[in-house]
């Protein structure tokens, strides 16, 4: 009889622990499926991310293209550009090994795929986008995502067990490029400003992008090769020497200023015309050049231009390069004081120092600048198609 006991316990027993067993099993089967799904959710969230990253930064860059400054003040070809290598990016950067497509929202509606706006103030995170102004456009958005409006949810492995067959994936991006430019500050991550020693008078400046006053359209910048050539673009032009300008605007609208020391020779001139204005320029500034709490910035210089740089400005035809604008300048010949109240992004296009004077030319026209060495202050500031470059805001 005990031998009978002990074997209906054995018995028993291994009831138990085959129900146990089989207790265990489901929930390593849970923790299995929750691990491989959750970890599948992260790939997934961490590829939208990228994806959104890289097609908002390829979007907000699409807008700084230079036929911008010939589009006379109408951005719908930049901004179909903008949403066209937006979707582009969004597309390389695959979501579980699918590329996910992205709607380019012509509309700019504010619940889109692509938002294309003006963000007033990056580093306000509850700041929204503005419309009001195309002109200012800045900032690209750009929604990812994986579910069922658009690309598909993604397909989960084990929690299909549990009835759960998919999951929906999203992720946003903004990307910004900030203007406002009021002074710059070189140092050895941002590489030299590049700032040339050259001042125009704001008017003679203003009257270039209201059409007045120009040296008409005779270069042409090819944005594809950096190269320029006779012919038209369609952005305006203005002779900066002599006399900064054209038509009835007086003497005294350009010159050269001293960024460093006062005084700088021939050889610092061509030096920062060739490679920008350096950390060492600056150190007798304290390390910056700044607008001042008045919005001016006093610089020493000398009205006129000097032939012996003119190789050196040759040297940089077709390149980005900003210069300061003045509203006033005091002082005769090389005792100038130029009080500059802002920053404008230009191209030089032709330049021929000798000859007879009325042949001198030095001919640039606007253009974009994109400059790390930049600092910006709010909104757009004092100063012109000056920025620092694209990054994400969000």
């Amino acid at each position: 009889m005990a031998a009978k006991n002990t074997a209906d316990r054995r018995h028993q027993r291994r009831g138990v622990s085959f129900a146990m067993v089989a207790v265990s099993m489901v929930v390593l089967l849970g923790m299995a499926s929750l691990t491989v799904d959750v970890g599948m959710m992260y790939r997934a969230r961490a590829e939208a991310q990228a994806s959104a990253d890289a097609a908002a930064l390829a979007g907000a860059w699409e807008l700084l293209d230079q036929d911008r400054l010939s589009g006379g003040g109408n951005m719908t070809e930049e901004m179909a550009a903008a949403r066209a290598i937006a979707a582009q990016y969004a597309a390389r950067n695959v979501i579980v090994n699918d590329s996910p497509g992205v709607d380019s929202n012509s509309g700019n509606d504010t619940s889109g795929d692509i938002v294309i706006g003006y963000l007033h103030d990056p580093n306000d995170a509850s700041a929204s986008l503005s419309y009001s102004n195309p002109d200012q456009f800045n900032t690209v958005a750009v929604h990812v995502r994986r579910d069922e409006t658009r690309n598909g949810p993604i397909d989960l492995f084990f929690a299909g067990i549990f009835g759960q067959l998919d999951a929906d994936i999203s992720a946003s991006a903004w990307a910004t490029f900030k203007d406002g430019v009021v002074g710059y500050r070189p140092n050895n991550q941002t590489g030299n400003a590049e700032l040339l020693p050259l001042a125009l008078h704001l008017d003679a400046w203003n009257n270039l992008l209201a059409g007045a006053f120009t040296s008409g359209d005779n270069y042409s910048y090819d944005e594809a090769s950096g190269t320029v050539s006779p012919g038209s673009d369609g952005i305006q032009e203005l002779n900066l020497y002599p006399g900064g300008g054209a038509g009835s605007l007086p003497p005294g609208n350009f010159g050269t200023v001293d960024i460093g020391p006062a005084d700088n020779s021939t050889a610092d001139l061509s030096r920062q015309i060739r490679e920008g204005v350096s950390a060492d320029d600056l150190a007798v500034f304290g390390g910056e050049l700044m607008l001042g709490p008045d919005g001016t910035l006093p610089l020493t210089g000398e009205t006129g231009l000097s032939g012996a740089i003119s190789d050196d400005l040759k040297s940089i035809i077709g390149l980005p390069k900003a210069i300061p604008l003045f509203n006033a300048v005091t002082g005769p010949g090389d005792n100038s004081v130029f009080t500059v109240v802002g920053f404008a992004g230009i191209r030089i296009m032709y330049v021929k120092l000798t000859g007879a004077m009325s042949t001198k030319k030095v001919v640039i026209q606007p253009a974009f600048v994109v400059d790390d060495s930049g600092v910006t202050g709010e909104g757009s500031g004092p100063s012109h198609f000056i920025y620092k470059p694209v990054f994400l805001s969000r």
